[in-house]
């Protein structure tokens, strides 16, 4: 019997990895009630979720980043290419976020959620 999905699954495996880290830190978000929770995969640009695709797609490998911190940072600097800039309030049209910081100056939550998106990007080195 095949199982109905409530989504659509991407087709290759770095589109997999990606989708499946970007919702499962949406997921664990909003039940540890962070204050940002951003919008569903589909809702996201192209722009932005080819970025992420990379971004997941050099955790799996061999020149993946090695702490939170370091993959904040990168997320930081990936951000400000796409146009994004430190903002107080997240603002997709102003493109504007709050965590637009180093790691050390952001709040004990949001550290959290890069530890998060972190063991999720080792999650996803073993999905194939």
């Amino acid at each position: 019997m095949e199982e109905t999905l409530i989504f659509k699954v991407p087709k290759t495996l770095a589109e997999r990895r990606a989708k499946f880290a970007y919702e499962a830190a949406r997921v664990e978000n909003a039940m540890a009630k962070r204050p940002i929770n951003p919008e569903p995969w589909e809702k996201r640009d192209d722009k932005f979720r080819k970025n992420m695709i990379m971004a997941v797609a050099k955790q799996c490998g061999k020149g993946r980043l090695t702490s939170p911190k370091k993959l904040h940072d990168a997320w930081v600097v990936a951000y400000e290419k796409m146009g994004w800039k430190y903002g107080k309030i997240r603002n997709t049209e102003a493109k504007t976020h709050p965590d637009m910081v180093s790691f050390e100056k952001l709040g004990r939550k949001e550290q959290e959620k890069d530890w998060v998106f972190f063991m999720l990007a080792e999650i996803c080195r073993r999905i194939d």
